[in-house]
């Protein structure tokens, strides 16, 4: 009786910690809020945007920096991506096609500002998000 009193005991304190460590792991998987009034912005806006916030931007892969790292460019400037394989999801990119890519700014003290992509896509009009065209269509 001792043994399956302790048992659960140690069970019952256990499980927080559990969760808490699985939870933390995860932090960034799954669904991303995106705000309804997203907008498409400029890298030049990007830039000046807080930690974490969510851009949604529209441009050019300019080159590959190498592993997950590659440049990204509009008309205002340019700024790193990091795109992880699973984020490419199927969608294949050579670089003068014009892409979204929506993610979150990444700033760190000592570098520069950077975006890291959760969703990308070719776009056949630039200027015209997916978004944007949902919005569009609800106003109606």
């Amino acid at each position: 009786m001792k043994k399956i009193l302790l048992s659960t005991l140690v069970t019952a304190l256990a499980l927080p910690l559990l969760a808490t460590s699985v939870s933390a792991k995860n932090k960034n998987k799954g669904f991303v809020f995106v705000p309804q009034e997203m907008a498409v912005e400029t890298v030049a806006d990007a830039k000046d945007k807080a930690d974490d916030t969510i851009v949604v931007l529209q441009g050019y892969i300019a080159k590959s920096l190498g592993g997950d790292k590659y440049a990204f460019t509009d008309k205002t400037g340019e700024i790193i991506i990091e795109i992880d394989d699973d984020e490419f999801d199927g969608v294949s990119v050579t670089s003068g096609e014009m892409i979204e890519i929506m993610g979150e700014v990444d700033k760190d003290s000592k570098k520069p500002a950077k975006v890291e992509v959760k969703t990308i896509k070719k776009l056949d009009n630039p200027m015209e998000n997916t978004l944007a065209k949902h919005m569009k269509r609800s106003k109606k």
